[in-house]
């Protein structure tokens, strides 16, 4: 995309994905609303509180426990922060079916950076970072997270390329 900071990238309607889903976080019910990020920066001015991921550089599951260790001992909601399409519906009910411990949205596949995610299973997030395994999708599997059924794919379409903007756009 040209940028580190996707996120923060005007969409159509000149809101940011990141402020997009901070609606629809607070409108499922989602409190405190928490950004993991290297750099705060793009963020400012958005009156959400900024979290520097712990161990920078190892992807999402590394923001994952520091958002996990932030809000401790709430649940974490994640979401990735490019899933503009991502609406307050959905967040409800994947946040409904969650069993207090780990609920993942599923289409025809995962959508692993679209998860509830008890507290206590930092420790597990943890451990896996620890051995320098960094796959979400992994260790959401292997944690038997439940899966919650969505039918639309594009409600997860996120924002990797020009022609995925122009198509949230």
């Amino acid at each position: 995309m040209g940028t580190p900071h996707k996120a923060a990238i005007r969409l159509g309607d000149g809101r940011t994905s990141s402020e997009r889903l901070a609606t629809a976080l607070h409108g499922a019910g989602c409190a405190p609303v928490v950004i993991v990020a290297n750099e705060s920066s793009p963020y400012l001015g958005m009156g959400l509180c900024t979290v520097a991921d712990r161990r920078p550089g190892l992807g999402p599951l590394a923001g994952i426990e520091s958002a996990l260790l932030a809000v401790a001992p709430l649940p974490v909601c994640v979401v990735a922060g490019d899933m503009p399409r991502l609406g307050v519906e959905d967040l409800r009910r994947l946040i409904a079916a969650w069993d207090g411990r780990l609920a993942v949205a599923w289409t025809d596949r995962m959508q692993p950076l679209c998860a509830v995610v008890a507290a206590n299973l930092v420790v597990e997030v943890s451990a896996a970072l620890d051995r320098g395994e960094h796959g979400v999708y992994r260790l959401w599997e292997r944690l038997g997270a439940v899966p919650v059924r969505f039918t639309d794919d594009a409600t997860f379409v996120d924002l990797d390329t020009p022609e995925d903007l122009a198509r949230c756009q």
